[in-house]
């Protein structure tokens, strides 16, 4: 979890811009999604135990069969935005035992604070990922 979480920080630091949106499918659920971002390649994926998170150096080691998301909500809201933030969701309400082992919610933020931020929340549903826009 930690590592996964350290790739998103390092994206936020650099203030990385979204570019593209990809997942296994259309639709409020997704098997995987792949985030381009202007400072590199970031892969969700769900499992067992959570949200597993990946950087993807090459472009020829993104999974096969993904498809753009960028007309998509909450995508067509956030391209060009900055990623100012990550962190594991649930954490404010105080997550029980397995939420501290494991990454079941993933909240991002785009566009910094003062500048009415947008936060999408990736949830770990089986093996699914449900992605949502908090506010929206």
């Amino acid at each position: 979890m930690q590592a996964g979480l350290a790739i998103l920080e390092r994206a936020a630091e650099a203030r990385g811009k979204i570019l593209r949106a990809e997942g296994d499918r259309t639709g409020p659920t997704l098997g995987m999604v792949a985030l381009t971002f202007d400072v590199g390649r970031i892969l969700v994926v769900p499992t067992e135990d959570g949200l597993e998170i990946g950087h993807v150096s090459d472009p020829a080691g993104m999974p096969d069969g993904l498809i753009p998301l960028d007309d998509e909500e909450p995508w067509w809201r956030l391209l060009g935005q900055q990623l100012t933030a990550a962190w594991p969701g649930g954490v404010e309400e105080g997550v029980g035992a397995r939420g501290l082992g494991s990454l079941m919610v993933l909240k991002l933020r785009f566009r910094e604070e003062s500048e009415s931020p947008r936060v999408v929340q990736f949830e770990a549903t089986g093996h699914t990922i449900r992605v949502s826009i908090d506010g929206i």
